[in-house]
């Protein structure tokens, strides 16, 4: 039993060195102060704002809301950021399992490409 204690132990502890600093987090914002707030992440932290449209069934209004994906270790500032701004704001954070692309990991896949597919690109068909 103590074995099995240890080694539950050993393994959470060696998943979160290897994955911690790589662990990303994603907002969603609801705010009316939707620009000020991507404004600021925008400029002050670098950091990209993706702009969704939404609309609220209970309210029945339109809202912009705000989609980011950024390191977890970002995570304070940006809170910060958002209550500075808009301290009524509602803020969703969850943790994401992967992230690819600038300003994060790279897709390790390869890409297979054989004559079918290079041959209908250059006829401009796509294989879908």
């Amino acid at each position: 039993m103590f074995g099995f204690c240890v080694m539950a132990i050993e393994n959470f502890v060696l998943d979160y060195v290897m994955n911690a600093r790589r662990q990303s987090v994603q907002f969603l914002i609801f705010s009316t102060k939707w620009q000020e707030i991507a404004n600021a992440i925008g400029t002050e932290m670098n950091h990209g704002v993706t702009i969704l449209d939404g609309h609220g069934w209970y309210t029945g209004q339109k809202m912009k809301v705000l989609c980011i994906l950024a390191k977890k270790r970002e995570s304070v500032n940006i809170f910060r950021l958002i209550k500075m701004i808009d301290p009524n704001a509602f803020v969703s954070q969850s943790s994401v399992i992967g992230v690819y692309g600038e300003g994060f990991d790279e897709m390790k896949v390869k890409v297979k490409t054989d004559k079918k597919l290079s041959d209908n690109n250059k006829t401009g068909l796509s294989s879908v």
